[in-house]
């Protein structure tokens, strides 16, 4: 029965993988294609207004999010278990991708500090799981 699992779990994650792999090729072009876009959409040319330069840098961590999730894959493949610094390094992108495309003019004190508050909870628990030795077979 442990063998079925096994092998259904295996799939499910070769599954996730393409998927995710098709999402970041298209998610990159996207990102080309908006950056093309906004530099010659209209005069002046070669010049990137801020808000639109944002709007690219949300694009780009989504990809970067994207990426690091196939990382997260592959290393299951390969040691059949999930190391926690990898998706709390995740979190951590995903955490950063808000704070960037965050409008601080219309978030409210308490959300500034709750983000504050993941991100400093999130770098501690990178460094606790960055410093554990993890055994080579996951057990």
């Amino acid at each position: 029965m442990n063998n079925f699992i096994d092998k259904v779990e295996t799939f499910i994650v070769w599954a996730l993988v393409l998927m995710l792999l098709l999402a970041v090729l298209l998610g990159t072009l996207g990102l080309g294609r908006t950056l093309v876009e906004i530099i010659i959409d209209s005069p002046p040319y070669l010049l990137i207004e801020p808000k639109k330069l944002f709007q690219s840098f949300g694009l780009f961590l989504i990809c970067l999010i994207g990426l690091e999730l196939l990382k997260l894959l592959k290393f299951h493949l390969s040691h059949h278990f999930v190391k926690p610094e990898l998706v709390v390094e995740v979190a951590i992108i995903a955490l950063c991708n808000k704070v960037v495309t965050l409008d601080l003019k219309e978030t409210d004190h308490l959300s500034l500090i709750g983000l504050a508050a993941m991100i400093f909870a999130l770098a501690a628990g990178y460094y606790v799981f960055s410093r554990y030795r993890w055994p080579e077979d996951g057990q």
